[in-house]
């Protein structure tokens, strides 16, 4: 028989805040929630957390003052429904109402039984839906994967980029950071999944002079270690020094040039950061997860920071190379600057991203712009990164010369195409060998 403690509880979402805590994630995620138009969450108490139980397992359960291995996880929903409704979910299978239940499934937030320093409970991983893909004629694109939970037996899906706040005891914000990329890293690559205590312990076998536990945050070296560890590359970009390739102009933005270019095969982006403000100033570490754009213009990022929360929005201040978001508006800091963008890439994507950088500002984007001024008309020049399965599957769908042979030809599995549009419109794709040293041109393929 059930212990009354261990029963689901169905609760109306104006309460949720009392449940997710007042820490400022857990505000956040009552906003984002609500933006959502949550109407019913539901606590299933007693839940075993994969994650927490690791860190359980190897810190705290050796903590005098804690000895809680379980967790709440919350589930959220849109629609309004009661504690009858749920037991006739739980009693009657019906795969309409089963359809029903996961076109309005929300996601669900794990909170931990433990606390931070402010004596809020810390949020663990947290699957929550995406803002609308489509806004106002504008649209949002988001690295995430499918996630398939089970709610009470019932089995529910959704789309997501798993999200948790840092826990300094376990790991501070890099540490959260590289846990927050190894979910889309584990569906590309296949490469496995760490708790936080984890991810320290593989970062730390390259040394610091701070204490590996608690953990005090990670050098880009460890960070870099980490998936060193796993048997993944690292693209390091240095936003600050980008003298480097030739033909950048004061009009260019790495930063959404490097979202756009890694997006597109979802793999996440780890952005460092500088905050600064009259008299304080400190470094940070975040995951961008998505952009929202108009024909191929980025208006906004959204950033699992594990300070705010997940899809947090992101505005440029003239580029995105200084942001715009909480940091600043709370008036802790004045300015948030980009330093460095950090991607965990498979080894064998051998063609970096300087490389084909240089050949798409010289080559292309400046090309474009002189045919702009040329001939009046604008095109847009954008570089991805893609695998081959996927670029097929989008040349498959679009009409283009020579349609078959492209089909049939053979390509290595990663590709970079420097694709041209106009106004969103299909013009031409200039394909790169993704798994050549230097740069390749394979194919030009031209859309009818």
């Amino acid at each position: 028989m059930n212990d009354k403690s261990s029963l689901p509880e169905v609760h109306f979402f104006n309460q949720a805040l009392n449940d997710l805590g007042h820490s400022s994630v857990g505000e956040y995620l009552f906003k984002y929630l609500n933006n959502l138009k949550a109407k019913t969450y539901i606590i299933e108490n007693k839940y075993i957390d994969k994650d927490y139980l690791i860190d359980f397992s190897n810190f705290y359960s050796r903590s005098f003052d804690i000895d809680e291995k379980f967790t709440t996880r919350l589930h959220f929903f849109s629609p309004f429904f009661s504690d009858k409704d749920l037991k006739r979910l739980l009693i009657d299978y019906d795969e309409k109402i089963l359809e029903k239940l996961n076109s309005t499934y929300l996601g669900f937030v794990v909170i931990k039984p433990i606390h931070d320093s402010n004596g809020c409970p810390i949020i663990g991983r947290t699957v929550l839906k995406t803002y609308p893909l489509k806004d106002k004629g504008e649209c949002r694109y988001f690295v995430t994967g499918l996630h398939n939970l089970s709610f009470f037996g019932i089995p529910l899906k959704i789309k997501a980029l798993p999200f948790q706040t840092q826990d300094k005891a376990v790991g501070a914000c890099a540490t959260a950071a590289c846990w927050i990329a190894s979910h889309p890293l584990n569906d590309l690559f296949g490469i496995p999944k760490h708790s936080p205590f984890e991810v320290t312990e593989k970062s730390v076998v390259f040394p610091s002079l701070e204490r590996n536990y608690p953990s005090e945050g990670l050098s880009l070296y460890q960070m870099k270690n980490y998936f060193n560890s796993i048997g993944l590359e690292t693209e390091f970009i240095d936003v600050r020094n980008i003298h480097k390739y030739q033909d950048y102009t004061a009009d260019d933005d790495i930063v959404t040039d490097v979202v756009r270019a890694y997006t597109k095969i979802k793999l996440p982006i780890i952005a460092t950061l500088r905050l600064t403000g009259e008299n304080n100033s400190a470094f940070h570490a975040a995951v961008i997860s998505g952009y929202r754009h108009k024909h191929g213009t980025l208006k906004e990022l959204y950033v699992h920071d594990d300070q705010i929360g997940p899809y947090s929005k992101v505005i440029p201040i003239g580029k995105f190379t200084e942001w715009d978001n909480e940091w600043v508006k709370n008036g802790e800091f004045s300015h948030l600057y980009v330093d460095h963008l950090i991607v965990p890439i498979y080894p064998k994507i051998r063609l970096s991203f300087a490389r084909i950088y240089n050949i798409f500002l010289k080559k292309h984007k400046r090309n474009a712009e002189q045919f702009e001024s040329t001939h009046g008309t604008k095109f847009t020049t954008t570089l991805y990164l893609m695998e081959v399965r996927k670029y097929k599957e989008f040349i498959w769908k679009h009409p283009c010369k020579d349609k078959e042979e492209v089909l049939t030809e053979h390509f290595p599995r990663f590709l970079w195409v420097i694709r041209y549009t106009y106004h969103g419109g299909l013009i031409m794709d200039y394909v790169y060998d993704g798994t050549s040293v230097f740069p390749k041109e394979l194919r030009v393929i031209d859309f009818l």
